[in-house]
């Protein structure tokens, strides 16, 4: 991958904009491929050059999802559970009706389960601890038939870690650092942020101590991972070496997008087994190949296989959007 000084600099200061006009508190990007990262800035208060912010963990929201759909389709490597399992073949409990018995693992990653949401605060609230929170999806009627529509949602992955837990007999937290983290060398991410590196979560929709502490321990694999720059890099990078994680056919399957379910406002998408490749209007010359997700802190993590070209964007303010990075991303790509 060759890399362009001139397109740097503009992505540069596209993302320290961003910091400048009070959108972000903070911009981290990075340029890496499989096996080095290649540029980096971090843009801190008024816009300034800050490099101690690549030692600093940031909460990634919903790219938590993708780490979870990582550690999935490792057990779809290894045989021990598949993409088509419904989930009441492992939770027998939850067919509580026709169209909760038909819920597969796949319509959880790819957000065509039909379950109707509840917030965080909701959640946290509502007195559910780690152990139960998965039961948040036991209630009220679908929304849809699962694998008609599509509507995003988070707390439907807690489905997850009770599978795994009666699969595996592991929570979250254990699951992902056996399957992802440390065969990833991913040393600073986890569910509990070391407090001395941990970037404030700015805008957190549950600002209280009581239901902050609440939602660290509920091990969201929906949202509730932090991470460094770094290990971020250290993941994408394993993705792109053929069989460092999984066999090329399973990464296939996990990065394919599933048939084009619109979302429930009738517009279309494409979603993969825990991956994105939505056409994004901010980033015209998109790739194929490429596969991202981003989640509502600012962060942002792109992969894009065929040109062995992965892009990071950190930052650390809730309810951001993903603009920002997509914006900058547009500036690094070809023609740029």
């Amino acid at each position: 991958m060759r890399l362009d000084e001139q397109k740097l600099a503009r992505a540069a200061e596209c993302a320290r904009g961003y910091v400048l006009n009070g959108s972000l508190p903070t911009a981290l990007v990075a340029v890496a491929d499989r096996e080095r990262l290649r540029w980096v800035r971090g843009f801190g208060e008024g816009g300034r050059d800050d490099p101690s912010l690549e030692e600093r963990v940031f909460p990634l929201a919903s790219i938590t999802k993708a780490v979870t759909a990582v550690g999935i389709a490792r057990l779809v490597n290894q045989g021990r559970l598949n993409y088509d399992d419904p989930v009441a073949h492992h939770i027998p409990e939850f067919a509580r009706d026709a169209g909760r018995a038909r819920i597969t693992t796949e319509q959880i990653l790819t957000h065509t389960t039909g379950l109707p949401g509840m917030s965080l605060k909701e959640l946290c609230g509502g007195g559910y601890r780690r152990e139960d929170s998965y039961r948040v999806n036991f209630d009220g009627d679908l929304v849809f038939p699962p694998g008609t529509r599509t509507a995003y949602a988070t707390l439907t992955y807690q489905l997850l870690n009770e599978i795994i837990f009666r699969r595996l007999r592991q929570r979250m937290e254990a699951f992902l650092k056996e399957t992802v983290l440390d065969p990833c060398g991913m040393t600073s991410t986890g569910f509990r942020p070391d407090p001395a590196r941990a970037m404030p979560n700015l805008s957190f929709p549950l600002p209280d101590p009581e239901n902050a502490a609440r939602f660290v321990a509920l091990e969201l694999s929906g949202g509730g991972l932090w991470s460094s720059l770094g290990d971020l890099v250290r993941l994408a990078q394993a993705l792109l070496q053929p069989g460092r994680l999984m066999r090329p056919g399973t990464f296939a399957l996990m990065t394919e997008p599933r048939p084009n379910i619109q979302w429930s406002t009738g517009s279309p998408t494409r979603r993969t087994r825990g991956w994105v490749k939505d056409p994004l209007s901010d980033f015209p010359r998109q790739p194929d190949a490429g596969f991202f997700h981003g989640g509502a802190t600012g962060t942002f993590l792109w992969i894009d296989p065929e040109a062995d070209f992965i892009f990071v964007f950190l930052s650390n303010l809730w309810c951001s959007r993903n603009d920002h990075s997509f914006a900058t991303l547009n500036l690094l790509s070809e023609g740029g």
